[in-house]
């Protein structure tokens, strides 16, 4: 009796260790696409903010080669920069998709989720 008991714990922690291996797979694929986005809308706040003496030209060239940088699906065409002169404030946005590909795929379309991130950046043109 004392030997199925023993077998029964450790099939228990067994499955223990494989949910817990699940749970930290799903997380670091997640955290790598979450902060690509971090990144990527850090990267346009800072451009926002450093609007009055930047063009746009030179703005979108930044952005293309940081989203190159982080390997998103982006260009300098996917941004748009919105200079109000009225309100005095710039505003960036972009938006794009990535699917990703939990367990390598193994469970097909139920281990593939489609995240959409949609970053929008906001700077005040006044000055100071």
């Amino acid at each position: 009796m004392r030997g199925n008991e023993s077998g029964v714990s450790k099939l228990k922690v067994l499955i223990v260790l494989a949910l817990l291996g699940a749970v930290i797979h799903v997380g670091i694929k997640y955290l790598s696409v979450r902060l690509d986005f971090e990144r990527m809308k850090d990267t346009m706040d800072i451009k926002a903010s450093a609007a009055q003496v930047l063009k746009d030209e030179e703005i979108l060239a930044d952005l293309a080669a940081k989203a190159k940088e982080l390997d998103l699906p982006l260009t300098g065409e996917n941004f748009l920069i919105i200079r109000d002169d009225d309100k005095r404030k710039l505003i960036i946005k972009t938006a794009w998709d990535v699917e990703v590909h939990y367990f390598g795929g193994l469970c097909g379309d139920l281990c593939v989720r489609e995240y959409h991130f949609a970053p929008v950046a906001e700077a005040s043109l006044s000055t100071r």
